[in-house]
């Protein structure tokens, strides 16, 4: 027994040393979890810059301010298993539109939160808000949407309802366009009526105005209320001095003879109805006070005539939109 004393004392101490140290060490996990929590902040994703051009146009007659939010040409495409045979189309596009490393889809995103903080009391598409007719950009079209909390407008542009090599054809408005359906009241046009103003909306159909188009509007200018009209595909200015065609020019380097950029002499020619519908907008006692555009992919602002304004747009998927008050 005499000989075991030192043996069991060592082992008694080294045992001690022992469960001190695995308490010091979960002691000190615990501190040090506690100042790495402390220390920890939520890390949230960097928000994604937009840029929103202001405009204040004075419109006669008008009482009260009249506030619009219009972006067009955010050219989203995301794509799934559901249109599988467009997986290669649609990186290629989304790539082309992805703008200093940022995802068009995500900058539409970044333009409809900045329209819900705005004093907007409409929000207008107008066109090429997805780039082909794919479910999965649909989808996140509408989850966008969805939390936008004032009235929109979706109007189509040349390339929404557009599906591989189907580009205004029977199949591409028989099959594709009826899949973006739930964004819109209308086929050809859409209308909404305020108080202060009306708004007007056309599906350029294949860089021309539908018959039903012409109608329905030959109503709405009738009853002499100021209309903001809003196309896709802009209206070739008619007062002599286009800088619209000169800026086309030297954007896109394209002999002003092959220019199909607008719709006008220099450009698309316009059928016998579209003459007319463009005649009743730019006509003497035209109610229409502001014209809004895109397709072309760079914000520009110039008289069609002696009186109403157009404006186009620079490009949703480099995050460009348009913050427009009527006063």
């Amino acid at each position: 027994m005499l000989e075991k004393e030192p043996k069991i004392k060592q082992r008694m101490v080294l045992c001690f040393i022992c469960l001190l140290s695995m308490l010091i060490s979960v002691t000190g996990c615990v501190n040090n979890t506690k100042k790495s929590n402390e220390k920890t902040t939520e890390i949230s994703e960097p928000e994604v810059p937009v840029n929103i051009t202001e405009e204040v146009i004075d419109v006669e007659g008008i009482e009260e301010p009249f506030e619009i939010f219009f972006l067009a040409d955010s050219h989203i495409s995301l794509c799934d298993n559901r249109d599988m045979d467009l997986t290669g189309k649609a990186f290629q596009r989304s790539v082309l539109y992805k703008t200093d490393g940022i995802e068009a889809h995500d900058r539409f995103d970044a333009l409809i939160n900045a329209a819900n903080t705005s004093d907007a009391k409409i929000v207008l598409m107008g066109g090429d808000i997805i780039d082909s007719a794919m479910y999965a950009s649909i989808d996140h079209v509408r989850s966008a949407l969805s939390s936008l909390d004032k009235p929109y407008l979706y109007s189509m542009g040349n390339h929404d309802f557009e599906y591989g090599r189907e580009y205004f054809t029977e199949k591409a408005y028989n099959t594709y366009l009826p899949r973006l359906k739930e964004f819109r009241d209308g086929t050809e046009y859409q209308i909404r009526q305020f108080d202060e103003v009306t708004i007007f909306t056309v599906d350029d159909r294949n860089n021309q105005v539908a018959p039903e188009v012409l109608k329905a509007f030959k109503k709405i200018v009738s009853e002499d209320k100021p209309i903001v009209l809003v196309v896709h595909v802009p209206i070739e200015p008619v007062t002599g001095s286009s800088q619209l065609l000169k800026r086309c020019e030297e954007e896109y380097g394209v002999p002003r003879d092959k220019i199909r950029l607008f719709i006008g002499k220099n450009g698309c020619l316009p059928d016998s109805v579209t003459r007319e519908f463009i005649d009743l907008v730019l006509g003497d006692e035209s109610p229409v006070v502001l014209v809004l555009a895109g397709h072309v992919h760079f914000y520009h602002r110039e008289m069609l005539n002696n009186k109403t304004l157009q404006i186009i747009t620079g490009p949703a998927f480099a995050g460009q939109a348009l913050d427009i008050k009527l006063k």
